[in-house]
């Protein structure tokens, strides 16, 4: 793990909650988890992990569903985040804490989980990402279902364009590779942004099937906040973004594609 992103989550860990409790970040979650549970396992209780798990929140719905829970982070100060959050919970359910990150799982026993997701994008912070796959397939029970974010490159070129950058912008396009912008330049690490057909092959040819894929989120962006104030509203645009969010000719309108993958036997 770049010591760089450590330094960056560990800094940010006491007050990332409070970044992300925006009208705008609360629908982004509550896509993420409803195309997520469709793959949770019916079979309960049993393990699921909360990889690159940062305070959890992920991790603790998964509790509250009825799962036993990793929350595995290179960041000791998520962790310490997340022990916190489960500890105020006070759900039922045994809990495990790792520091690691997803290209070194070893402290996970071989086909030790019936269910796994990995959300803010750790997949993308990973040097190795076939490494981390791989490690994933290895914990994983054969049939177990996963569901993963990453960065989408279409987005980020079309982010990098728009300001201007064009040689960043073309560099991504061809490397699929950019910097994480942190205020402090100590803080960049390095990041890998994915285009649909390219994590389908990357899963495949790791021992996965391929099983959905949906780009978060194309029709509210940031900018358009004001419209989730509105209870009536907030549903009626989730009811639409949910019917425009698999399809093809959307998946580019994201910042985010969420990837559901089944480990094969």
């Amino acid at each position: 793990m770049d010591r760089s992103n450590r330094r960056f989550h560990d800094r940010i860990s006491k007050r990332y909650d409070d970044v992300y409790d925006t009208a705008y970040w609360r629908f982004y979650r509550d896509v993420s988890w409803r195309h997520l549970l469709r793959f949770v396992p019916a079979a309960r209780p049993g393990w699921a992990a909360d990889l690159g798990c940062g305070t959890g929140w992920f991790g603790r719905r998964l509790r509250k569903a009825g799962l036993h829970v990793v929350f595995l982070d290179p960041s000791g100060g998520m962790l310490d985040a997340a022990r916190g959050n489960v500890e105020a919970d006070r759900d039922r359910g045994d809990t495990r804490y790792v520091q690691a990150g997803l290209e070194d799982m070893s402290a996970l026993d071989e086909a030790s989980l019936d269910f796994a997701t990995a959300q803010g994008d750790p997949l993308s912070f990973c040097a190795d990402p076939k490494r981390a796959m791989a490690e994933l397939r290895r914990v994983l029970k054969p049939g177990a279902h996963a569901v993963l974010s990453v960065d989408n490159r279409v987005a980020g070129v079309r982010t990098l364009l728009d300001e201007g950058d064009l040689d960043g912008g073309l560099a991504l396009l061809r490397t699929g590779r950019t910097r994480w912008r942190a205020r402090d330049k100590a803080e960049e690490f390095g990041m890998k942004m994915f285009t649909p057909s390219e994590l389908r092959h990357l899963t495949e040819r790791s021992g996965f099937a391929w099983l959905s894929c949906i780009a978060k989120t194309c029709l509210v962006q940031r900018r358009h906040e004001a419209w989730l104030e509105d209870r009536a509203g907030r549903l009626r645009l989730l009811e639409r973004e949910e019917a425009v969010h698999a399809e093809p000719e959307w998946l580019g309108l994201g910042s985010h594609l969420q990837f559901a993958v089944r480990r094969d036997a």
